[in-house]
């Protein structure tokens, strides 16, 4: 179903596309040849790449990925900004042609989003937030956790870009590293020394990890296998005490249910036999949790993502709509949730009104 659902919108926009920027340019012969078949070429890329051949692994594959992955972003922002000139002619201009200076004005708009969007995609920030945790040992004071979520290791996200993202982690010196989901797609369990970089994550206690929708759709025991192999702990329904002082709990991703079958257990039965008298984080990929729930349970810390942010302006208008802890912190008496805008990209490598980061979170017993 969403399938069909894509290809309609993605048809759809393409049509709108054609209509409004090709054929009012009135080409013919040789130049109508060259811009069908190009434009047919950019149209048929993205579900060819991503869905026919998204286990193939060559060079061309992954240029071509990235090429149909650019071309996504920019059809999103071809139709929201040939649709904003459509509208302000239609009320200012009403007379005037659609013709070729609108066209090149919308062409200049499009290309300069696309730049700053894949620049921005780039530019990881760290994000630094100190949350207060009710009886934290005086051991645990300042601990450092370092978040990373929706890093999306794959066609796109991989090499240099993973090196810069352990580096960065790695530079925060944490005590202890959590991944809240969508660490790789299904592309990246095909790819030899995928995770090579991983295997440099350090920390204190550990680099811990919950699986998100995209593992589940990757294959959950292939993309399991092979985060454990890279040195990642794997926590699937199911907690462990870090430093004799602090709880950590993982709960699969509510996609879970749909791939495999199985429900999600309750967080109270997946917490089962913790002290309530330390404090607890919780990893958890899409947050729908509630505050009741979660202070019910004694968590003090909730760290999701799955949001993006929505990636790429409007769908942050979106994501807000579906999930009330759409991103950053949210907090109720001594329970916070954080949800991140990711660390990678998924779809388009771009990032509008959504900057990747990395979350550094410190622990205090005290405001």
């Amino acid at each position: 179903m969403f399938l069909v659902i894509f290809l309609l919108i993605y048809g759809g926009a393409h049509l709108y596309i054609w209509a409004r920027l090709v054929q009012p340019l009135q080409l013919d012969g040789a130049a109508l040849w060259l811009a069908g078949t190009l434009f047919a070429l950019l149209f048929l890329s993205f579900p060819l790449i991503h869905f026919a051949f998204r286990h193939k692994h060559s060079r061309l594959v992954t240029t071509l990925s990235y090429v149909s992955s650019v071309w996504l972003g920019m059809v999103v922002y071809l139709v929201l900004v040939t649709y904003c000139f459509d509208i302000v002619r239609l009320y200012v201009y009403p007379s005037d042609p659609f013709g070729h200076s609108q066209i090149a004005a919308v062409a200049a708009i499009v290309a300069a989003i696309t730049i700053y969007g894949l620049a921005s995609a780039r530019s990881i920030g760290v994000t630094d937030l100190r949350v207060k945790m009710p009886n934290l040992p005086d051991h645990l004071e300042g601990m450092r956790i370092v978040q990373i979520s929706d890093v999306h290791m794959g066609l796109i996200v991989r090499g240099p870009r993973l090196d810069k993202i352990v580096a960065m982690v790695n530079d925060l010196r944490p005590d202890l590293i959590v991944i809240t989901g969508d660490l790789v797609d299904a592309e990246a369990l095909q790819m030899a020394g995928m995770m090579r970089p991983l295997m440099r994550l350090k920390s204190r206690y550990g680099v811990f990890a919950v699986p998100g929708n995209h593992e589940y759709f990757a294959g959950i025991e292939r993309a399991q296998a092979f985060m454990e192999e890279a040195g990642v702990h794997v926590l699937r329904n199911r907690w462990v005490t870090i430093a004799d002082g602090l709880q950590l709990v993982g709960r699969d991703d509510p996609v879970s249910a749909r791939i495999t079958g199985e429900e999600v257990p309750a967080l109270g039965e997946i917490m089962e036999g913790t002290d309530r008298s330390k404090p607890t984080v919780l990893l958890y990929h899409t947050p729908d949790s509630t505050f009741e729930e979660l202070q019910a349970q004694g968590v003090h810390l909730q760290l999701s993502g799955h949001t993006h942010k929505g990636q790429i302006w409007p769908f942050n208008f979106i994501v807000r709509m579906m999930f009330k802890t759409y991103y950053g912190r949210f907090t109720s008496g001594d329970t916070t949730i954080y949800v991140s805008r990711g660390t990678g990209t998924w779809g388009p490598p771009m990032r509008v009104g959504a900057r990747p980061e990395i979350t550094s979170i410190t622990l205090s017993a005290i405001d």
